[in-house]
């Protein structure tokens, strides 16, 4: 039998090397396949396929959750299936807008591992359009 994440590439941008070590720790005992990523762009050249779910932290989105930018970041996530990290206590007013319709998930920091694995599960499923 396969393992939860043994089917699905995450490419994880986060900037922080201790929260990184820890997500990688987490996505590692789960099963994930983990592609470290430098920046957004390089984020964009290796999300090639379907089964790739991006775990991006919001210092790293260079201002796209803006209002502003909104078309970008619509752009982006037709793209890919995006997962934002940003602080719990944004996370709540978050998915309480339009942008948890427009991402794949919102993880909030600091996370706890199951909430972590559940987003990238969440966002790894295959959508059914109705």
């Amino acid at each position: 039998m396969a393992q939860p994440g043994s089917f699905v590439r995450v490419l994880l941008l986060e900037p922080n090397a201790t929260s990184r070590s820890a997500i990688l720790s987490v996505l590692d005992s789960s099963h994930y396949d983990v592609d470290v990523c430098d920046s957004l762009d390089q984020v964009l050249v290796h999300a090639s396929t379907h089964d790739t779910v991006a775990l991006v932290a919001w210092q790293a989105m260079n201002g796209l959750l803006a209002d502003e930018h909104r078309n970008h970041l619509l752009k982006l996530t037709n793209r890919l299936r995006l997962v934002i990290m940003v602080p719990r206590r944004w996370a709540r007013l978050l998915v309480t807008t339009d942008l948890g319709g427009v991402v794949a998930g919102i993880v909030p920091k600091p996370f706890e591992a199951d909430e972590l694995v559940s987003a990238i599960r969440g966002a790894a499923a295959p959508h059914i359009a109705v």
